[in-house]
């Protein structure tokens, strides 16, 4: 028996509310014809596709997909029959012809370097991370080898922190697949992350360790300023033109400004790299990290603190007059990696295990123990939600204190 039809706008309240009756029933689009939703007496709502009479293709189930995403897939499927093409037969093509890797390289990759900033880093770390997965087809990527996958990264010490990152960059990646029609339903879709600490001790300069990395920066910059010396006084007795007098400057170069900065804002390595001068903006003691530059996605302000603001202004003073980036190497040009010179520098300051990301945990940290409310260190981060920001929380423990001394 042909199921009762209802012919409405579709929105997401609307098929939220639908309930099941005692016979399948189905809800059709009025803003795009083809497009539409079958309810199952068991409350299972699923959107279809029919691109002609007695023809349907399966978009996927209400969970996976908005109303919007589902339009637009519908949409996808009517172009392909309106252009004289087969939609199912398409879509078997793309099914059993297509590689986890083959998927990456043609669509996926080319997407996500067009819509994240970090994109080409992202593809590195995602060929790495999911290398198991590369050769497979797209429909045996299924639950159980990813629980098995994901297993084994804990069994070889990794943290279920970095298990559950990894997962999330599959997971997303095979979201995609489905809304672009390469896989009828999400495999991961009921998977859930590993449990984590939220409260995560992070990394730090103790107190000593900031006075060391400090001092270490003085004694480069003091040997930077002898080479430069050195090298000086033997072209000048060869009669070569000579190399700009560091003496006339207050810094030898990008690493100490670089790194006290970061220290003193929290930006992270690439905002950093990325920041430009017009950003800069010192009538308002701060500087704008635009979203186009920022993780999130969202434009953020971060105020410059004395020394901060010391250090913008004296680096402003020796930098090229022209120069776009606030920070380029010996050939103009923006900063990619500074790997080398800081890790010399940690292995100077006998500092171990401590990443140039955990100058952002640094800054984060101290912000904490001196009183700053979590509300305030996330958005000078730029976190989205509070979960990230929490694992600073032990850090500021006094409104607990506050907060039992209460019932004294």
């Amino acid at each position: 028996m042909e199921p009762c039809k209802m012919k409405i706008a579709m929105t997401q309240t609307l098929i939220e509310k639908a309930k099941a009756k005692s016979k399948p029933y189905e809800i059709r689009d009025v803003r795009l014809i083809g497009l539409l939703v079958r309810v199952q007496p068991t409350g299972k709502k699923t959107y279809y596709c029919e691109y002609r009479r007695g023809a349907r293709i399966k978009i996927g189930q209400f969970q996976a997909f908005s109303v919007k995403e589902a339009r637009n897939r519908a949409k996808e499927i009517l172009a392909d029959y309106y252009q004289g093409g087969d939609p199912a037969l398409i879509l078997r093509q793309k099914r059993t012809a297509s590689t986890y890797l083959d998927f990456l390289e043609k669509h996926y990759f080319p997407w996500m370097m067009a819509n994240y900033t970090s994109g080409e880093k992202s593809k590195k770390a995602m060929l790495a991370s999911c290398s198991k997965f590369m050769n497979m087809p797209l429909t045996k990527i299924v639950p159980y080898t990813v629980e098995k996958w994901r297993t084994g990264k804990i069994q070889n010490g990794n943290t279920s922190t970095t298990a559950n990152r990894h997962f999330a960059v599959l997971r997303a990646s095979l979201t995609k697949a489905v809304e672009w029609g390469f896989l009828p339903e999400h495999p991961l879709r009921n998977m859930k992350l590993l449990k984590t600490d939220k409260n995560l001790i992070v990394r730090y300069f103790s107190d000593d360790e900031e006075k060391r990395i400090r001092a270490e920066l003085e004694k480069r910059e003091a040997h930077i300023r002898a080479k430069r010396k050195s090298a000086n006084e033997w072209r000048r007795i060869r009669r070569y033109p000579l190399y700009h007098d560091l003496e006339d400057y207050v810094f030898a170069d990008y690493l100490k400004p670089m790194v006290l900065l970061s220290m003193n804002t929290g930006m992270r390595q690439g905002e950093v790299f990325k920041l430009k001068w017009s950003n800069v903006h010192f009538d308002l003691n701060q500087v704008t990290i635009e979203g186009s530059n920022a993780k999130s996605g969202k434009t953020r302000h971060i105020p410059l603190n004395k020394e901060a603001l010391s250090i913008m202004h004296d680096w402003r003073k020796q930098c090229p007059s022209r120069a776009k980036h606030v920070f380029t190497n010996e050939y103009g040009q923006q900063f990619d990696n500074i790997r080398k010179s800081w890790k010399s520098l940690l292995i100077a300051a006998q500092i171990n295990d401590f990443r140039w990301h955990d100058l952002r945990h640094h800054f984060a940290s101290k912000l904490a123990m001196k009183g700053a409310n979590l509300n305030t260190i996330r958005e000078l981060l730029g976190h989205s939600t509070y979960d990230m920001t929490l694992r600073y929380a032990h850090l500021s423990a006094g409104h607990k204190a506050e907060a039992v001394e209460l019932l004294c």
